[in-house]
């Protein structure tokens, strides 16, 4: 069971890098065929197949042995990985687990292309979670709320010092939205791990490029949904 859990995962990895790949290009994600964005050659099934087409093509488009991307091959082990992780340690009939992760990769890939962060999947994300909290709506509320005050003031804080954003406000409402699916204490564990996470990326590439620049733009995102989907799959608890 857990093996075709996976092999789910790895298909809408690839389904997911497809959407976040061209929806921030404008591109129509639902109809048309896959191409090699190299040759724009079409791609037949085979070069399709999640995980392996990347293995069995050592990494190389069939028709212009141009490279390919190794995000696809990552992007699909780890959706791979969260699907069953989810089962393991939730339930293989655990559909919102499913489903959170995988909207909260989807934000942290399509962010990560565009610096943006699509309100349209928070708006779809606080829905479900507040659906599925429906025996505690208000704690979910609560938790929103409280996220957001608290966010929005780090936000202008570091606005305010620094005078430029620190966040976005798309990260912001990111964190609000995560309310449903956590405890409060659970809201303020993931913000603060987002920034020791972040942090400690920024520092490690500083160190391994030795540069300086403390000025470079960089997806916020996802560093959050790294942070929500360990607190969520290992039910991680901060008092």
């Amino acid at each position: 069971m857990l093996f075709m859990i996976g092999v789910i995962g790895a298909v809408i990895g690839s389904f997911v890098n497809v959407v976040s790949v061209r929806g921030t290009k404008g591109e129509d994600f639902v109809h048309g065929r896959s191409y090699c964005p190299h040759c724009h050659h079409s791609l037949h099934a085979l070069d399709l197949i999640p995980i392996l087409s990347y293995l069995f093509l050592r990494g190389k488009c069939r028709y212009c042995k141009q490279p390919i991307s190794i995000r696809y091959f990552i992007v699909e082990i780890i959706f791979s990985i969260l699907f069953c992780l989810v089962a393991y340690l939730k339930s293989p009939l655990e559909i919102v687990g499913y489903f959170f992760c995988t909207i909260c990769m989807l934000i942290a890939l399509m962010d990560f292309d565009s610096y943006e962060v699509d309100l349209r999947l928070l708006f779809i994300l606080a829905i479900v979670g507040l659906y599925n909290r429906m025996n505690a709506v208000e704690e979910a509320i609560l938790s929103m709320m409280i996220g957001l005050v608290l966010y929005s003031t780090v936000y202008g804080v570091g606005k305010w010092i620094w005078k430029e954003e620190v966040f976005g406000m798309g990260d912001v409402y990111y964190l609000t939205t995560l309310g449903p699916f956590f405890s409060l204490s659970q809201i303020l564990f993931i913000g603060l791990f987002s920034f020791i996470i972040g942090g400690g990326v920024v520092i490690s590439w500083m160190l391994l490029t030795k540069g300086n620049k403390l000025h470079a733009k960089i997806p916020f995102a996802p560093f959050i949904s790294i942070s929500a989907l360990l607190t969520y799959l290992f039910s991680i608890q901060w008092i």
